[in-house]
């Protein structure tokens, strides 16, 4: 099992004396406590008992998904991978913000944490998909309309899609610049 990112399995195979049974992983960092999300790729030769039990090792720390293709791992990194940071960085602009409101940075913190974490496992939770839940919140003429209108005045979807793209060029790169 690999879990480094970009590194393809043909080229870790031809490393390892031509290796068939390899199979890729990319977890994130709330693996760290059990709360993470693995993608697995196999390679074709990986037989059903080794695809098992690397499924039961990545399940130890959260849950995880088989990939069909392994090109699609350098979208997993760019998602699943890095998402952890993004999201960080989301709770930081978010305490940022309360500090500058006027919130303690302690009230802050406390608030931009489990505002992230409920409306993560009300999304997790629900049958209803993200859009409704973000419009159940989003009142015509009201304080989150506002705020979800500046968000997209800046474009902020579109600069999360050119980060996440940028994440995944380079996982690209990393594995082409490594299959030489």
């Amino acid at each position: 099992i690999s879990i480094a990112a970009g590194i393809r399995t043909t080229d870790l195979g031809r490393w390892l004396n031509d290796h068939q049974a390899i199979v890729r992983a990319m977890p994130n960092t709330p693996a760290q406590i059990q709360a993470g999300v693995s993608a697995l790729y196999a390679m074709p030769s990986v037989n059903a008992a080794q695809r098992e039990q690397a499924s039961s090792i990545l399940q130890a720390v959260g849950s995880s998904l088989w990939l069909d293709n392994e090109e699609k791992m350098d979208a997993v990194t760019a998602i699943s991978g890095s998402g952890p940071a993004y999201v960080f960085y989301l709770i930081e602009a978010l305490q940022e913000a309360a500090v500058e409101l006027g919130l303690s940075p302690e009230e802050a913190k406390l608030l931009a944490l489990e505002t992230f974490t409920g409306a993560s496992l009300l999304a997790k939770q629900t049958k209803a998909d993200i859009q409704t839940l973000r419009a159940q919140v989003t009142s015509k003429g009201g304080t989150t309309e506002q705020g979800i209108l500046s968000l997209e005045s800046a474009h902020i979807k579109t600069i999360i899609l050119a980060a996440a793209t940028a994440a995944a060029k380079k996982s690209k790169t990393l594995g082409d610049e490594l299959a030489a």
